[in-house]
């Protein structure tokens, strides 16, 4: 009698278990496109690790200092204009007022999905951005008179403005290649070519390292795939709750 009141109340509980955790639901989730966007937040993740070893062990100072000497050769009065405003398009000043623009937006159609991958996008990117310059105490290359004097007394490493253009830029491209299918790759070249040139322009003001900018690169797409993670979770609890009324 015993033994047949403890297998009774251990399948209350298994039954229990399954109606407060649904496996089945847990793991459909994750599609195949989650699995690429775990894997490419990896792989970023080895590279800025790869990045980090070479430049605390020396191994890049030579390399680093090679490709600035050959950006300095490129400098020309014509020039400094449109670099000057790439460098201001991957500044705190404009980001923050994209991204509370768009906030405003998201907030007010009610697009809440939209509105929590914004914030962990643009939120959670300097805050891991100012976590890693906490670690390191890098000094910026300084070889010429700084074409910009922006945050001269923070650390270089990684590159702040690429890391924060990649993460907002990123996201605000892929939500618009969502919008617009058609044009999806079109809006992510133009993206691409636009943190491209941001980073491009940190090491022609002589603000940073290209090592920086890698680095920058690396922890940029890191977080802006961990943003799209959170998004394609939210979105597909979304369908699947619907689904289920």
């Amino acid at each position: 009698m015993t033994i047949f009141r403890f297998r009774q109340k251990a399948a209350q509980l298994v039954q229990f278990g399954k109606k407060q955790f649904n496996f089945q639901s847990f793991f459909s989730l994750f599609s195949p496109g989650l699995v690429q966007q775990i894997l490419l937040f990896l792989l970023s993740m080895g590279a800025f690790g790869y990045i980090t070893n070479g430049v605390l062990n020396l191994e890049t100072r030579d390399l680093d200092l090679n490709i600035m000497l050959a950006i300095q050769k490129t400098h020309t009065p014509l020039l400094d204009i449109p670099m000057r405003i790439f460098s201001h398009l991957g500044g705190p000043i404009v980001l923050i007022g994209i991204s509370v623009g768009l906030a405003v937006k998201f907030w007010l159609r009610r697009q809440r999905i939209e509105l929590f991958g914004l914030l962990v996008a643009a939120g959670g990117g300097s805050l891991v951005n100012l976590l890693i310059k906490a670690g390191f105490n890098r000094v910026r290359p300084l070889l010429w008179v700084p074409l910009l004097h922006d945050h001269l007394n923070t650390s270089s490493y990684p590159s702040g403005h690429v890391t924060n253009a990649l993460v907002i830029y990123g996201f605000c491209g892929y939500l618009l290649g969502r919008y617009f299918p058609r044009w999806r790759w079109l809006i992510y070249l133009g993206t691409l070519l636009l943190v491209l040139a941001i980073g491009w322009s940190r090491m022609y003001a002589g603000l940073h390292w290209p090592t920086d900018v890698l680095a920058g690169y690396a922890t940029g797409f890191a977080w802006l795939n961990v943003s799209i993670l959170s998004f394609q979770i939210c979105k597909r609890r979304e369908k699947m709750r619907r689904e289920q009324v």
